[in-house]
């Protein structure tokens, strides 16, 4: 007998807006008000401040003096402090991939590229790239085979989603990132762990410079 459980309503409301702010539907700076959300979603307000307190733990809204939440802003410093992280935790990844890496995984890494290569230049086609780039991401992340880390990774992520997504929109992003995956497999292929370390901080430090300049704007 296999027991279905079923999501509750604080979390079917926490997924809704969690997916609505990393998207930027709803803005940074936007104030949720109570009895706004609990009107549109028909529901009570107990589910919806449970789910405002889930999301206020990940730092994905932030309670104001004078009550209520908002969504934060995203500063320079948020960025930076992201990709430091990231830096450190991808790092970590890759010392265990090249102990674990399988040639089958190798031809999946190629195939995404191979599949990146057809549309990288078109414009229409960014956010496509945009995915194959964030499944490039998760074939390295399962080589690694370190679900903690790649939880901590995930969760960093949903902070720059928003930012990720428009640095996709940039011909000059998409062509550098892909570049950079095109070493990062040869270099996987050649088993020189070193090296593809160093080009994925390069490209992860590019990645900031870029993110810090559409926080700025």
């Amino acid at each position: 007998m296999v027991i279905k459980k079923k999501k509750s309503i604080r979390e079917q409301v926490y997924d809704y807006l969690k997916g609505e702010i990393v998207s930027g539907n709803i803005k940074e700076e936007t104030r949720i008000v109570e009895e706004e959300y609990a009107e549109k979603l028909n529901i009570s307000r107990t589910p919806l401040r449970e789910a405002l307190r889930m999301l206020e733990l990940e730092g994905l809204v932030e309670a104001r003096e004078k009550g209520g939440v908002t969504v934060p802003r995203t500063t320079k410093k948020d960025v930076e402090e992201v990709v430091k992280i990231r830096i450190a935790l991808e790092t970590v990844i890759f010392e265990e991939l090249f102990e674990k890496v399988s040639q089958n995984d190798i031809k999946k890494l190629e195939e995404n590229i191979r599949l990146v290569d057809e549309i990288v230049n078109d414009e229409k086609k960014s956010q496509e790239v945009f995915k194959y780039f964030s499944e490039f991401n998760k074939i390295l992340y399962k080589i690694s085979d370190l679900p903690r880390v790649i939880a901590l990774i995930n969760n960093l992520n949903l902070y720059l989603k928003k930012f990720r997504k428009i640095s996709a929109e940039s011909k000059e992003r998409r062509l550098s990132a892909h570049k950079d995956h095109l070493k990062i497999v040869a270099l996987i292929k050649e088993g020189k762990k070193e090296e593809a370390i160093t080009v994925n901080r390069k490209h992860l430090l590019e990645a900031k410079e870029f993110l810090i300049k559409q926080v700025n704007r």
